[in-house]
């Protein structure tokens, strides 16, 4: 299938805004630069940073760019991630008060960089890697 220029936009997914986005997902992969233990292995602070960062931003969707402040975080690592795997992170609201959101999270494996290969092998099913919730507060909350 060949695309003329300016049609790739058009394969993306729509970006909704408002307090009625009740998920988000971002996919992702770690460079060398997240690398932290042998074997190029991300350590496991980097990888809830990125689950982190996905909370953040459904927070700035739904409440007009106040992505608020990380005030708790439970996570659970599950399964190791090394660089050059690609994840998806999906984020979404367990819970929302006045003032206060808490976001579940998860991170999955959908893809395992070969070195001796050189390329990726995608999984028929996603490895879950991270599991957890953050609790946000946010200024101006949206009524």
């Amino acid at each position: 299938m060949a695309y003329v220029k300016g049609e790739k936009k058009s394969l993306l997914t729509p970006v909704a805004k408002g307090p009625d986005v009740e998920y988000l997902k971002f996919r992702t992969s770690f460079n060398g630069e997240d690398c932290h233990y042998p074997d190029e292995m991300i350590s496991g602070c980097k990888m809830i940073e990125k689950c982190i960062d996905c909370c953040t931003e459904l927070s700035n969707i739904r409440d007009n760019g106040d992505g608020g402040y990380v005030v708790d975080i439970n996570a659970s690592l599950v399964d190791h991630v090394h660089m050059l795997d690609a994840v998806e992170i999906v984020a979404w609201v367990v819970k929302q008060g006045s003032r206060s959101r808490i976001y579940g999270y998860e991170m999955y494996k959908t893809s395992e960089y070969d070195g001796e290969a050189d390329r990726n092998e995608v999984f028929d099913e996603p490895v879950l890697c991270v599991k957890g919730e953050a609790t946000f507060v946010v200024d101006d909350p949206i009524e």
